[in-house]
This record gives C-alpha cells, structure tokens and sequence, in this order.
C-alpha cells in the first residue's frame, strides 16, 4: 500500500505544503502567508459595468482588476456534484450596486477573477450553501445506498433555502461533529453578512483557511503515514487542528529538527525545483515537453533515451502509458486548467490506443479537480480538460523571461533565494565552516531586504561564515558555491558578508 507523507513549513513570510507518495511528490503548495490563496475569499464589490446581453457583470472588488461574474458561474459548487436541475437566478445588476460576491477561480494572465454571487463555505465534510436550496454528494462516494442516506441526514440538518454538499470525509464522521460543523459554518456566514453592512467597497469578508488547513481537509481523508512540519509553532498549529478530525483519521505530527532544510532532506526540494522546466523526465529515460499557451497546455511526449528489449510498438506502448501517469501528476504539481492536448507517440494497435486513454483516465481520476478526457483521434492526441481551480504556486517560483521575448520561463528571485537558503543549511550540516556565493546582483540586493531570512540561517549555523561576490552578469538563477578547503577557493578583499 502506498505510503503518503504531509510536509509543512512556514518562514519568511512564505507557506508551504507537500505531499509525498513513496517519496515522490504529488501535490505542492507555496504562497504569501501576506497575500495567500484568493478563491473562496469574500468581498464587498460595485458593480462596474453590466453586460445584459451575456448575463454577465465586471465588479470592483479592489483587486488588481475587476471580477467577472457570469449566468454560468452562479452556482460552482452545486453544478460540479450534478446539480443540472437546481435554478439560482442570475441577479438582476445595475451600475454602482454594492454586492457580496465570492472568488472561485483566480486571476489568469490578464483576466481578472471570477466571482460568484451565492458564496459557499467549504468544511472537512460539508460544503455550506447558504442561499441555495441543494443538498448533493461528491462524486467520489459511490454508494447509492450510503449517497441516498447522506442527503436524507444532511437534509434534516439545513433549512428550506439552504443547501449542502456532503464532501468525501462526511461517512467517516460522527453525527454531532457533523452538526457542530454545520453551525460553525452559518456562523461564519451570518458574520460576514453583518460585516458587509459597515464595509467600504474592496474590503475583505472572509478569507478560506490557512493553507495547512486547507490541505489537510482535503488530503487526511487519503491513506496518510505521518505529517511532518518546520517549525514548533507549526507543531503545535496541526495537532491542535487534529482535534477537529476523528480519531481514526489522526496521524503523528513530526518536528523536524535535522540541520538541512527539510524539504532538501527529504529529497523533495529537487522535485520542486524540476517543476520550472518544461521538460519533464520518465523513469525509462523518455521524457514529456510541456508548453502553456494563451488558449491552451501541450503536452509532446518522447522516447529520448529508451529504445526497449521487444518490438518498437511495445517501446512505445510502454512509454505511453509511464507518459500517461506522468501528465496527471504534473497536471496537479501545475494546477494546470482549461485544455490540455496530449500528442503520445504513434501506435500502430487500436487496442493500444484505447488503452492508453483509459491509463490517462484512471491516473487522473485520483485528481481533486474534475478532468474529462476524449477519445485519442486519428493522429495520436488525446484531448481533457481539467477545471481551473486554486492558484498556480509556480507563480512564485518561475517569471516570463524578457530576454527570450517572453518565450521561456526564469525562477524567481526569491525561490533562488530559498534554494541558497537550503544549500547553505545542508553545507553547514556537512562541517563547512566558510562559504562562498556568486550570484547575481540582483539576487543579493534583495537577500539583504530579507533580513529575517538571512536571522534564521544566522541561528541555524552559528560556526559557518557566508560571503557573497555579486556579479552583473549573472542571471538570476545563476549561482556558483565554493567552500573553504576547495581548490580554487578565495576570497575577494573587500567580500559582503551575509551571515
């Protein structure tokens, strides 16, 4: 049985969340603890501008640009557990009205984000609907029998115009916590409704929980080990969070007291750091090239290396199919949305064909976010969807690069900032007692206007000494390290001394 492991940490004013199955990762997380997720917010809007015609408004909600609001998007929740027959009104709008509305898909390129107008409030088994009369059952119990039961409890619990949607946790959960939960969501409600009262326009209602909480609601219910944070704080954070859980669904929460970074002890560090390439290596030695575009995600996947012991149909066959289990676990790394179109390497057997679209479809069923994927055409793609949903946390860690027209990607310098800050961690650990950084310019102005970055190096390795020699013509993810003891390390006279 798979073993699946939970990392948290949060330092400098960053969180951050993995999820290891084996000791590969499976989903990451990595956010501004200042700015964080904004789906499932709630604000005051205006009501900027009014499309009849498409059912559709633009609204200020003091983001960077207005939201958008739309027929189609009135009731998210409902729509993805097979709520095709519930009506919810699109509301009638005008210019200057003052509304509440709810983020549920995130800013894109030069989109704004969307927004609904019924928000929901998501719990670890029930999502709470307080204006819109459904009561449905995700997806992923299959059980008529349990289904029907669940929406006959739920029903008792929640009044005429309300709804729910029992999430996947619900038949793990006794009928008092159940209770307990739905009574803390409608007050969460009835609190922002009272806050939208005395709010100016823009103002922030209600945000959805931290990210621990976020991923833990969504990921204990899984076959988890163990969970493993940074920080005491953090310790003490999630296992207090365990007491909402049931007990069987509780796990040890690990501090890590290595001297490494844990993420870059656990060997997960890498694995993060191969997301901001878009090439993407299977463990035969084929490999997949993903490139975003405007409308759409593609997807080429190779042989590269693997030439196989059989027929080259079986060669291929086989690469496919690792290929296959591969895209759904980038997809999910990426939170990659909207379409993605897959050319797999041409097979000469129906049968293979058929096969490989049912590998794609098994491998991304396991996936929180609902996928639909089409048949293989005649020339070897196959065609899924994946909705949006949450935020892309490669965001952070990748930029367009402007010296390729906007072409590739270049990190971040505050995720080479994080690498630098694991690489000095794991060179203390090893006795390193001076250290060496070439880096770009750029890179060390900005490690010393993170001054609580380089505090928390300065208590982690007392005996090591780090200097920095900045350097105009590196870019800036560009680094070289020398320790002391190396054959060509030196010092420059007048080095900056970081720690």
């Amino acid at each position: 049985m798979s073993k699946r492991t939970i990392y948290f940490n949060n330092y400098c004013g960053f969180d951050q969340a993995a999820v290891t199955e084996d000791g590969k990762l499976i989903e990451f997380n990595f956010e501004k603890r200042s700015g964080g997720a904004v789906v499932g917010n709630i604000y005051k809007g205006r009501v900027e501008t009014v499309l009849p015609g498409m059912q559709a408004a633009f609204v200020n909600c003091g983001l960077e640009r207005n939201c958008y609001v739309s027929a189609e998007d009135v009731i998210p929740d409902a729509l993805g557990c097979g709520a095709d027959g519930v009506e919810a009104a699109f509301p009638e709008l005008k210019e200057g009205d003052e509304i509440l509305v709810q983020i549920i898909k995130p800013p894109v390129g030069k989109k704004g984000a969307r927004v609904t107008t019924h928000p929901s409030y998501v719990g670890n088994s029930l999502i709470y609907m307080p204006d819109v009369h459904f009561v449905g059952v995700s997806r992923k119990i299959g059980d008529k029998e349990l289904r029907g039961s669940l929406v006959y409890s739920v029903k008792k619990l929640i009044g005429e115009s309300e709804g729910a949607i029992v999430r996947t946790a619900a038949p793990y959960q006794k009928r008092e916590q159940i209770v307990s939960e739905l009574k803390y969501l409608k007050n969460l409600h009835a609190g922002v409704l009272q806050s939208f009262e005395r709010a100016e326009t823009g103002d922030l209602l209600y945000t959805d929980a931290a990210l621990p909480i976020r991923v833990m609601r969504d990921v204990l219910a899984a076959d988890i080990e163990k969970i493993v944070v940074g920080t005491e704080a953090l310790r003490q954070a999630v296992t207090g969070l365990m007491d909402l859980f049931p007990a069987e669904s509780r796990r040890p929460v690990i501090l890590h007291e290595g001297k490494r970074d844990m993420l870059e002890e656990a060997g997960i560090s890498q694995q993060i750091d191969e997301l901001c390439s878009p090439k993407v290596g299977l463990d035969n030695g084929g490999y997949l090239v993903i490139e975003k575009t405007e409308a759409l995600t593609v997807i080429d996947v190779n042989t590269g290396s693997f030439t196989g012991d059989d027929s080259l149909e079986q060669t291929v066959y086989y690469t496919n199919v690792l290929a296959a289990r591969e895209i759904a676990r980038q997809v999910r790394l990426r939170n990659i949305g909207g379409i993605v179109i897959v050319d797999f390497i041409d097979m000469q057997k129906s049968a293979h064909s058929k096969a490989i679209v049912q590998e794609l479809e098994r491998a991304l069923a396991a996936d929180k976010v609902k996928c639909q994927v089409s048949p293989m055409s005649r020339l070897g793609l196959v065609e899924f969807t994946r909705k949006r949903s949450g935020n892309n946390p490669l965001s952070l860690l990748v930029r367009p690069c402007v010296r390729c027209s906007g072409s590739g990607l270049r990190k971040t310098a505050d995720y080479v900032i994080f690498c630098i800050r694991a690489q000095i961690l794991k060179l203390a650990s090893e006795g390193k007692t001076t250290v060496r950084l070439d880096l770009c310019a750029d890179v060390v102005t900005k490690l010393f206007d993170r001054t609580e970055i380089l505090e928390d190096i300065k208590s982690r390795c007392k005996k090591l000494q780090v200097y920095a020699v900045p350097h105009k013509s590196f870019a800036i993810e560009q680094m070289n390290i020398r320790c002391k003891g190396d054959e060509n390390f030196s010092l420059p006279e007048n080095p900056i001394k970081l720690i």
